[in-house]
């Protein structure tokens, strides 16, 4: 984060945190947190951005559409410790890129966002350091348990620009080995405009311009060819096309400014962020197309080369036609027969491969048997190709051309298409709430008839073997009710509970009872026991066929079979 921006954006600050307190410390991702301060029932929330490349500060512009986040050490212990404490003071030491919290009983916050370095620093009392966010090796000592917290070390060779004089500063400037700490190369080439300009030198020129970011007199601004808030949406915001900057210049294009320093940073550094993410998701989603089609080539060429080694099925065809039509002509040899050729006119005997212990006839069977499944072979082998090359092409048609802006219209396109061609893609985390809405709702599996019984609770009921075991044994949820008809053949049948309810009503219960009868060997019989028991007591029967499984306790119910009126 540019220095001088953050000096700005803390002077702001220090006028706007001290007499609140933290209501809040969340983690949001391995480089995020968000800080919610509170006052008076107004709220200020901060964002805390990590990033090696870009960390910062400020308030969040555009949400934060991202995954649950299991929190960090150092998240839990702000959390725990200073929830509910007040904040004191907001400070920044000019020339560095640190920004402190402290509150009032002696503990704090530091955020460091040095770049490749930024760090998040809980203080205990007294200063000392009681945990950090970051462990590196260069800040090993500074930031150790116990120690008291101390600025990073300063850049060698650089002087502080916010400490030093008019001549202090053109000196540093005319040193082109030296430097000033904490300004950037854009900032003072700016500055050498300004004061060629004003007629000043550029150290006069830099010292006003640091005076009104010390005094809060300067504006933070986005600069760029546009409105950053179009431009995010489309995917062009991105440096040096876009910058912030901590003053604005007149001959520097067009500037945006947000309804304070805090949300300008924060909309430009959120955007930057959003368009990266985007870019890098249709990056990966990209990589992942490229890799099924590799895979599919692949495929295909091992396909190929499985066709090539079914035998000629025509030969064993004509093999066995030979044997066939000159059985009384053919000689035996150990386990090769001699017959003539009923395709070659000159009458020319054969050698076909026939064991001795198998009769020429027999023989003959055989080699129509293989013929026709060598040409199953080929045809399935041929039939696998092709499919695979559909595929191929498919998946090629997903790729666009060019490298798509990075929007979210375009990512989900892109996910849509993949989806589409067969790839799992932009799925959802599963949630406690998310499994129980979907046992609730009508199951979209093939294989799978569903009731509704007249109490309204969902009965399921499966198709065939493989059915049933996959809806006992995938879809079902321990706390299901479990029925089949006793002793014969049937469809597996389960009443979803999704809230684990100790009892089912009867009706519901008898209703699913007789559509187990119903779909079952035992249908013409009438009256059908049925047991049914949780499906937490179902098992898998060891080594038996699909759908086969051994009850640990069951309860039986004695029903008529009667056809249900179902849904799906």
């Amino acid at each position: 984060m540019d220095n001088l921006v953050l000096t700005r954006l803390a002077f702001d600050l220090s006028g706007e945190l001290p007499g609140t307190i933290l209501e809040e410390c969340r983690q949001e991702s391995g480089d995020r947190f968000r800080l919610i301060f509170a006052s008076a029932g107004t709220r200020v929330p901060l964002v805390v951005s990590l990033r090696p490349d870009r960390p910062w500060i400020g308030r969040p512009a555009l949400g934060w559409s991202g995954p649950r986040w299991s929190p960090d050490p150092i998240a839990v212990t702000i959390a725990r410790r200073l929830t509910g404490v007040r904040v004191e003071s907001v400070s920044k030491p000019p020339a560095d890129r640190v920004l402190r919290i402290d509150c009032g009983d002696g503990r704090g916050l530091v955020v460091e966002l040095a770049d490749r370095a930024g760090n998040l620093v809980f203080l205990g009392p007294g200063g000392t350091v009681e945990a950090s966010a970051r462990a590196f090796k260069r800040s090993v000592d500074r930031l150790a348990e116990g120690a008291v917290w101390s600025l990073p070390p300063a850049p060698s060779g650089r002087i502080d620009p916010f400490a030093a004089d008019v001549g202090e500063i053109d000196a540093a400037l005319a040193d082109e080995a030296g430097g000033l700490a904490g300004v950037a190369r854009d900032a003072i080439a700016a500055v050498r405009r300004e004061a060629d300009a004003l007629g000043l030198t550029p150290g006069a020129a830099l010292r006003r311009r640091l005076d009104a970011v010390l005094q809060g007199e300067s504006e933070v601004a986005i600069e760029g060819p546009g409105d950053p808030r179009l431009a995010i949406r489309e995917g062009r915001f991105a440096a040096p096309t876009y910058r912030i900057v901590a003053w604005r210049w007149p001959d520097d294009g067009v500037a945006f400014v947000e309804a304070s320093t805090v949300a300008t940073v924060g909309l430009y550094y959120e955007g930057a962020e959003s368009v990266a993410r985007l870019h890098e998701r249709l990056l990966a989603l990209a990589g992942i197309v490229r890799n099924e089609i590799r895979r599919t080539h692949d495929a295909s060429r091992r396909v190929e080369e499985e066709r090539l080694r079914f035998q000629d099925p025509l030969q064993f065809q004509r093999w066995g036609e030979a044997l066939l039509a000159g059985l009384r002509a053919a000689r035996r040899e150990g386990d090769t027969a001699w017959v003539p050729d009923p395709y070659d006119p000159d009458g020319a005997t054969i050698a076909i491969p026939a064991p001795a212990a198998r009769s020429l006839a027999g023989v003959a069977d055989d080699l129509f048997k293989k013929s026709r499944r060598a040409r199953r072979g080929q045809e399935a082998a041929a039939l696998r190709a092709r499919s695979l090359s559909d595929r191929a092409r498919r998946l090629e048609s997903i790729l666009p051309s060019d490298t798509p802006a990075p929007t979210e219209d375009n990512a989900e396109a892109l996910e849509s298409a993949m989806r589409a061609a067969g790839l799992a893609v932009g799925l959802k985390r599963a949630t406690r709430a998310g499994r129980a809405a979907e046992r609730i709702a009508a199951p979209r599996l093939a294989g799978v008839r569903t009731l509704r019984s007249a109490d309204g609770w969902t009965i399921l009921i499966g198709r065939t073997g493989k059915d049933n075991d996959r809806l006992t044994f995938k879809v079902a949820a321990a706390e299901d009710i479990w029925l089949h008809a006793a002793d014969v053949s049937g469809a597996h049948v389960v009443i979803r509970n999704p809230e684990g309810a100790s009892r089912i009503p009867e009706a519901t219960l008898r209703e699913a009872a007789s559509a187990a009868a119903w779909f079952s060997d035992a249908r013409s019989a009438g009256v059908v026991d049925v047991h049914w028991t949780r499906r937490k007591y179902v098992r898998r029967a060891a080594g038996s066929s699909s759908g086969r499984v051994l009850l640990k306790r069951f309860e039986t119910m004695r029903v008529r079979a009667a056809a249900p009126t179902l849904t799906d």
